[in-house]
């Protein structure tokens, strides 16, 4: 029996990158099998109308669920002779990924993430609450005798600027902007696991905005992947006019006329065929 092709749904443009990347391999998962997603998610125990949301960006599902629903694919993928497009481990590590929190203000699966506070609990207006902060006793002031008055401090020596070697590169990009998805990228590149990169890669190329592109490809470099570099950049060269320029301006902005170089040549070539 040919295999049947589910016509999905465009991801909201404001999907971070991690909720994403888990989302677009919950559908390959999906696509193994050729039932119904209602009697799918009557195996999961879960609503159809749940596991729609689930594979549509929307809540990010329990741990229990997702292993539910990967064993029954699994059998399912047996039973018909076909290959399963992840492992377990790794769609349960993309679901730890995409429930990270930046910050207040940032949604759930941002770039750069970490874990917030859990201390801190959000007021209705959804900012954190205030705290209680104990003020210190004031310490009375203790008088200095007059014979130490005039013993004079040593200067503090002043600090001599290093000079950077000839020919190094200097990216003007964020000391703290080093991604955890740099890592995985490169994991899945070494271990030839060229599917789950490109994935990564597209993603990143058509979903990030602008400055997270450049910082994207500025940490491919600086950790030597400067094919998957490449790829990200060709990748965001079929992004709208508008999207290109503003990608070209931070590359510019960041010194990366190279890349900006590559960006635009890859746009003009994308027009004209």
């Amino acid at each position: 029996m040919p295999k049947r092709t589910h016509k999905w749904k465009e991801l909201p443009s404001s999907l971070p990158f991690a909720h994403r990347a888990f989302v677009l391999r919950l559908r390959e998962l999906r696509e193994v099998s050729d039932r119904t997603q209602a009697e799918i998610a009557q195996d999961v125990y879960l609503a159809a109308t749940s596991l729609s949301n689930h594979l549509n960006g929307g809540r990010i599902p329990e741990t229990e669920h997702v292993e539910k629903l990967y064993k029954i694919l699994r059998d399912e993928a047996t039973a018909t002779s076909r290959a399963m497009p992840c492992s377990l481990p790794l769609l349960l590590e993309l679901r730890a990924k995409a429930l990270v929190k930046h910050c207040g203000c940032c949604p759930v699966g941002s770039p750069g993430a970490t874990v917030a506070d859990p201390d801190t609990q959000p007021t209705a207006a959804g900012s954190p609450a205030p705290q209680h902060v104990r003020r210190r006793p004031r310490r009375p002031r203790v008088r200095i005798s007059t014979r130490h008055r005039g013993i004079p401090r040593a200067p503090a020596q002043a600090e001599v600027p290093v000079p950077l070697r000839e020919g190094d590169r200097h990216l003007n990009t964020p000391a703290d902007a080093a991604w955890p998805e740099i890592r995985t990228l490169a994991e899945s590149l070494s271990a030839g696991r060229s599917r789950d990169a490109d994935i990564m890669m597209w993603s990143a190329a058509t979903t990030l905005s602008a400055r997270d592109v450049q910082i994207f490809v500025a940490q491919c470099r600086t950790a030597g992947l400067e094919k998957a570099a490449d790829q990200v950049i060709t990748n965001a060269a079929r992004r709208d006019a508008q999207a290109v320029l503003n990608i070209a301006s931070a590359l510019h902005n960041s010194e990366q006329y190279t890349d900006v170089g590559l960006l635009l040549a890859a746009a003009a070539e994308g027009e004209q065929v």
